[in-house]
């Protein structure tokens, strides 16, 4: 409103004020928070889905091989753990569908030499064990030896456990996990002895039948069969069932026995036994020898050989 004076009088001059609201965009600074770091991520990586160790328990006694591990931290923290394993709902061991036998086994860390079996279900954790630090995109290299030892004869076949090779928190948290196939391949195999009073001549047993009589005698040694299942044996004679003469052109026949088995050694003579398990057999050994009067007098001899395969 403004006012002025002029000749006396006052006037007034009004002016309307208008009442103006600026109004501009309301603009709302919203602090977006940093993308949420990805928590510890970490992969376990092998070559290796399944292990399969064929062996000849006949041959030797203890079994080893080895597990190759690469650990690789994908997230964008450090990631800190420990090796460990698991059986998923087995019980610990190598087992067979087709014998009651089980193999024992044992996983070892090869850069701590810290025993990581999952005996109870789970490797045990202890303060211990090797911690393993991984930056962000770093990855370790890591070897897992199992060593198994079958502990006797076992019975031919494939021995396996399922197993979770994985990365621990020191809670133990399993922050990264790899499902591998452990087992042993028994293969099939057999060995043949004998044992007893026996002699040693050239690298041969020998067997001293005394004077020759007409008649069954039982020898002073027993055949033995070890075997991861059923076997044949084959018995082979140099003379074809006749003790020689040292010399001369006389022979003297005779036959065995083997246990329950009668072999006539004149033409490829043997036996088999059936078996889907690991066996140890032993066979008492007797002659029937033939008609010894009006024979030459001398030495006679005749040369055995005993030979067996699995099958």
């Amino acid at each position: 409103m403004t006012m002025s004076r002029q000749g006396g009088r006052c006037h007034h001059r009004v002016r309307d004020w208008g009442l103006w609201w600026i109004v501009g965009p309301l603009v709302a600074s919203i602090s977006s928070p940093a993308l949420a770091q990805i928590p510890c991520a970490v992969t376990v990586d092998s070559r290796q889905n399944e292990i399969i160790v064929r062996h000849n328990t006949l041959e030797a006694d203890e079994i080893q091989t080895n597990i190759e591990l690469n650990i690789i931290n994908r997230g964008e923290t450090e990631c800190v753990g420990i090796l460990g394993t698991s059986v998923n709902g087995e019980q610990y061991g190598l087992w067979s569908t087709t014998s009651p036998q089980v193999i024992q086994y044992q996983l070892i860390d090869q850069k701590s030499r810290s025993d990581i079996t999952p005996r109870g279900g789970n490797s045990t954790i202890r303060q211990s064990l090797r911690l393993i630090r991984l930056q962000p995109g770093e990855s370790s290299l890591e070897l897992i030896s199992m060593v198994a030892v079958p502990g006797g004869l076992v019975s031919q076949g494939q021995y396996t456990q399922s197993i979770d090779v994985n990365f621990l928190s020191t809670e133990g948290a399993v922050l990264g996990s790899r499902p591998i196939t452990l087992g042993v391949d028994v293969i099939p195999a057999a060995m043949i002895g004998v044992k007893g009073e026996l002699a040693r001549a050239r690298g041969t047993n020998v067997v001293n039948l005394g004077e020759l009589k007409s008649g069954v005698q039982d020898l002073p040694f027993t055949v033995f069969v070890a075997s991861t299942g059923g076997y044949r044996v084959a018995v082979s004679s140099e003379n074809r069932g006749r003790l020689k003469h040292e010399s001369l052109p006389w022979f003297i026949d005779y036959r065995l026995r083997i246990g329950q088995f009668d072999l006539n050694l004149s033409t490829s003579a043997g036996f088999q036994v059936v078996s889907d398990r690991a066996r140890l057999d032993n066979y008492p050994v007797t002659i029937d020898i033939g008609e010894t009067q009006a024979k030459r007098a001398g030495a006679y001899r005749d040369t055995v050989t005993f030979t067996v395969a699995a099958i």
